[in-house]
């Protein structure tokens, strides 16, 4: 192998790496703007939340009267203000900083382009050394429309994507954190003396990762797979280390987890304060209240929606199928795209899907002829129930199908490209997942941006 050549190569595929991130923050950032109000999910509530929390600190009481959270309230009967996500609480403030001098601009839709302008500095720094980094974020278009407007699944995402990107990375702050990387360049299991247990750069580390687990426990469920992963990955860590550190490393996990709980705790005694055993009821009041008509359960059931709580309304899981045969399809194309509504464009559905086997086989070959076979099969497990959580979700929820509920299965993915770090040395390999990022990019702009981007609007929108 030539290496002068190889090492262009490598060269090549970092270059075209970052501008794949730039070139998908400049789409993202055109959406954002220039979008018209209601043009995304959830817009009118998710809007109303935001200004409703820019002078709140802590989460109501879902029951409050005045003030206006009942304008927060969706046709589905709740407010998102009332979740046990902070993102409303923190995010609104810097919406409100925006809102003093973006008139017309939507100045509510910027907190998530800070997030996703952070998470591609944070990419563009690490990509050299840690190729794997594009499976996580450089080859799906929903993974980048949620930073396009009003969603919570932002915040979801970038730190599930920071947890398994420290997970995967043996120089990141989780591990320096943990001790596996020593001052002296030494690991755990090279180094024969024990390390002490506590020093205030390790109790300051694991307050911090604490906090950053302790955040993604108060979030969308379906990143639990994430963080299951990441215990799994560090228990299998203690339990291969020296036994003379073990006490060391176990005390640190204690005090991670003891921070990341009391985080969830302090949460769910909020809840307990305000309606004790009795949250179900409490919502229960506020969906008759505020659920539209075909939602609301005091309507007749057979004028009632029948996809919206099938479980509670007596149908079978088979009937959501009936009901949807295409949900697998739906899933599919508003994972690959931004949104279900495409009546065509199957020849990019079809190659880039290719692209997404491609890979993952050639990761699957890979990993099992390298002795990685456990990590390999944990990993498909976790994705196959990130499908299986999502099929539930409709079950129980709402039958519409959502793609953004399986991007978990690209930060598994990405953790996998971690474990494979010879693969990446294979020009081919580079070349397929450049390939799919190419691809997405090229969609995500030249066809997404028409779906959501009308012109007229934006003359308008300039012109005053």
């Amino acid at each position: 192998m030539d290496l002068k050549k190889e090492g262009r190569a490598s060269k090549t595929y970092v270059y075209i790496s970052c501008l794949v991130m730039i070139g998908a923050f400049v789409v993202v950032c055109m959406i954002s703007f220039f979008s018209e109000f209601g043009k995304h999910p959830d817009e009118f509530d998710v809007r109303a939340c935001m200004d409703w929390c820019m002078s709140r600190w802590i989460w109501p009481d879902m029951r409050q009267m005045g003030l206006g959270l009942g304008d927060t309230y969706s046709g589905y009967g709740y407010t998102k203000v009332c979740n046990y996500t902070p993102y409303f609480l923190i995010f609104s403030k810097i919406s409100c900083v925006f809102k003093q001098f973006m008139e017309n601009l939507p100045y509510y839709r910027m907190p998530n382009l800070l997030l996703m302008a952070f998470l591609i500095v944070y990419i563009i720094r690490k990509i050299r050394d840690n190729n794997w980094l594009m499976l996580g974020f450089g080859i799906c278009v929903q993974a980048w429309y949620i930073f396009a407007y009003v969603t919570a699944d932002a915040e979801d995402f970038l730190l599930a994507f920071i947890s398994i990107a420290m997970l995967a990375d043996k120089d990141s702050f989780l591990w320096r954190t943990l001790c596996v990387v020593e001052s002296n360049g030494q690991t755990d299991a090279e180094d024969k003396h024990p390390v002490r247990i506590f020093d205030r750069r390790v109790v300051f580390g694991c307050i911090i990762l604490g906090i950053m687990y302790g955040l993604m426990l108060l979030g969308k469920p379906y990143y639990f797979a994430t963080l299951f992963l990441t215990f799994i990955i560090l228990l299998f860590h203690l339990i291969k280390s020296e036994v003379n550190n073990r006490k060391a490393l176990l005390g640190r996990y204690i005090l991670i987890a003891g921070v990341a709980f009391s985080i969830l705790a302090g949460r769910a005694l909020l809840d307990l304060h305000y309606y004790g055993f009795d949250k179900a009821q409490a919502e229960a009041q506020m969906s008759e209240k505020y659920s539209d008509y075909d939602k609301n359960p005091t309507t007749p059931i057979e004028e009632q929606t029948p996809t919206f709580h099938m479980a509670s309304k007596g149908y079978a899981l088979s009937d959501l199928f009936d009901y949807e045969p295409n949900w697998f399809a739906l899933s599919y194309k508003s994972f690959a795209a931004a949104s279900i509504y495409y009546d065509g464009h199957m020849l990019f559905f079809t190659v880039i899907g290719l692209l997404y086997i491609a890979i993952y086989v050639w990761l699957g070959i890979y990993l099992c002829r390298h002795g990685d076979v456990p990590v390999f099969v944990f990993c498909t497990v976790l994705n196959i129930g990130s499908v299986v959580a999502s099929i539930f979700n409709s079950y129980l929820i709402d039958c519409q199908p959502q793609g953004r509920y399986l991007l978990p299965i690209l930060l598994a993915t990405c953790y996998l490209g971690s474990r494979a770090t010879e693969l990446w040395e294979r020009k081919a390999f580079r070349i397929v997942v450049l390939a799919a990022s190419c691809i997405s990019l090229l969609f995500f702009g030249l066809v997404e941006t028409r779906t959501f981007i009308d012109l007229g609007y934006v003359r308008n929108l300039l012109s005053v």
